[in-house]
Order: structure tokens, then sequence, then C-alpha cells
């Protein structure tokens, strides 16, 4: 480097971590702003039979939706509002209700079984 260089070039202060603690900040920052995984669960009769309409992620501020045909997308407020939705449209097809289903609470209880 050269005089003018370095006496212009910053100083850049150590982080106040080291690459191990880094990587575990980065790891605990992107479970704890991770979305929320859920399906779109279609009811027919009362209770006789259900299919998954779609799957989502529940984000803050939003939820976004994809069908299981890959033929319909849907952004919404929240999970629960695009369940209302789904529900809406699928009235006409036989169906009772929509139920929103969060996978990791489901996952958890299925590996404890």
């Amino acid at each position: 480097m050269t005089e003018l260089v370095e006496q212009i070039a910053p100083t850049m202060p150590m982080p106040p971590w080291n690459p191990e603690e880094f990587g575990r900040l980065m790891r605990e920052l992107a479970v704890t702003e991770a979305p929320r995984l859920f399906a779109l669960v279609e009811e027919f009769g009362e209770g006789r039979d259900a299919r998954v309409a779609g799957y989502g992620l529940a984000y803050e501020d939003r939820a976004d939706v994809n069908s299981v045909e890959g033929d319909f997308r849907l952004h919404s407020q929240s999970a629960e509002r695009a369940r209302t939705l789904f529900e809406i449209s699928s009235r006409s097809m036989g169906v009772r209700r929509v139920h929103v289903v969060w996978l990791e609470e489901g996952r958890a209880a299925a590996q404890q079984s």
C-alpha cells in the first residue's frame, strides 16, 4: 500500500465474534426469521374425506400458498385469510370446510409417537 492509501484507508474494527460464533448467530437468525409451513386441507362431507389442496409459507406479515396441482398461487395477509379464500373457491366442488394444518406441530407429534 502507498502511504496515501494507508492514511485514507478506514480502520475496520475486529468483529465481536469468531467464525464459529458468527455461524451460530446466522443459524439462530435463520431459524428465528423462518416462515412457518402449513397445508390447506379440504374436508368433504362431515369428516368423511379430505385432501391437501395447497401448501403455504406464513411470514410475519403475509402468507404465500401454492396449490398441489401447481396451477394456482395465492398471496394473502395470513394463513387464515388464505384458508378463507380457498374455502370460498372450493365450495362448488363439494368442499364442506378448509382447514389450516401447521406442519411443524404435526411433525413433532408424529416423531413423539
